[in-house]
């Protein structure tokens, strides 16, 4: 087996391309919008959830359909590359978030699938990169910490801790960062905007070591 094909193989930039690819084709077949930032953050979410939810459960809650992703792909070669991808890519980050590391620099951190916007308006034609911000283009690590969200909302009950407690306290202080992210621009408050987006994105990350430690402290939480 060639290490590209190895389930636990780090995806190389140009499968990054072709996962996205992917997403946008499910995209066009659903009824709920879907990106690969969104995607990556629902998968980091799954990581270091409370238990191992399985596909048949996720599939229809990231999708918003009862069948899962049984009828997205029109070609089962499309649908098993991407089954193939999202699994190394979850491996990836079960791997990533299982590393000590001291710094989010390290190789070895958890690096999320977040789109630099401006980066990409600045290399554009000014007229598409217009006509892109018209159409208008989430805040930064918005979309990835509302994946992350979408699959913390609605396992909730896993997640639930006895009311008022030290543990409820510190899950709902982890989380904190991610709702900042997701929160319209206009509804932060004064000292949430002083802090640069990635900075929130830094203590999310962070958010996500702590919480998939927690659960394992706890025996629960997904083994990989």
């Amino acid at each position: 087996m060639s290490a590209a094909k190895s389930p636990n193989a780090p995806l190389r930039d140009e499968e990054i391309d072709e996962l996205a690819d992917l997403v946008d084709l499910i995209d066009e077949r659903t009824d709920v919008p879907i990106s690969l930032e969104g995607l990556d953050g629902f998968i980091t979410a799954l990581v270091c959830s409370p238990r191992a939810i399985p596909p048949e459960e996720y599939f229809p809650v990231l999708l918003d359909r009862a069948d899962g992703l049984a009828t997205v792909f029109e070609d089962e070669a499309d649908e098993a590359r991407f089954l193939a991808l999202f699994a190394r890519r979850r491996n990836e980050i079960a791997r990533a978030l299982a590393a000590p590391i001291e710094n989010l620099a390290d190789p070895k951190a958890l690096s999320p699938l977040v789109m630099d916007w401006n980066g990409l308006l600045a290399e554009l034609p000014p007229a598409e990169a217009k006509r892109l911000k018209d159409a208008g283009i989430p805040p930064y690590a918005q979309l990835w910490a509302a994946g992350f969200l979408l699959a913390v909302e609605h396992w909730e009950d896993d997640w639930a801790l006895p009311a008022d407690s030290k543990d409820e306290a510190f899950v709902d202080e982890v989380l904190d960062p991610f709702y900042v992210l997701t929160s319209p621009l206009d509804e932060l408050t004064p000292e949430e905007r002083t802090i640069r987006r990635e900075d929130h994105l830094a203590l999310a990350l962070w958010g996500a070591y702590e919480l998939r430690e927690f659960w394992l402290d706890r025996g629960q939480a997904p083994r990989h």
